[in-house]
């Protein structure tokens, strides 16, 4: 995952470019938990058998160009775990 170059799309700018659409997904969900809006495009070629090369996998995320520097932030620092995310799955580790 990546954050690319910085395409913009009329009034919004892309703040992650990847070539998977979970990851897109994933961080169009982080955004919005922060209260941004966020779009996910999808641009990949879909013919099968496809192999994941980044000319023909491109899936975008897409914040109004306002909030696009508070967005990469939020990508970069990451989502923090809960206190007791180990003993939700047992106290494993």
């Amino acid at each position: 995952m990546s954050g690319g170059r910085r395409a913009s799309h009329g009034d919004w700018d892309a703040v992650l470019e990847t070539n998977q659409l979970y990851e897109a997904e994933l961080a169009a969900l982080r955004l919005r938990a922060a209260g941004l809006e966020a779009r996910v495009i999808d641009q990949s070629y879909h013919q099968e058998p496809a192999p994941l090369v980044p000319g023909l996998a491109r899936v975008r995320v897409l914040v109004p160009a306002e909030h696009a520097a508070e967005a990469r932030r939020l990508l970069a620092e990451g989502a923090k775990l809960p206190e007791d995310a180990d003993e939700a799955e047992g106290g494993q580790t």
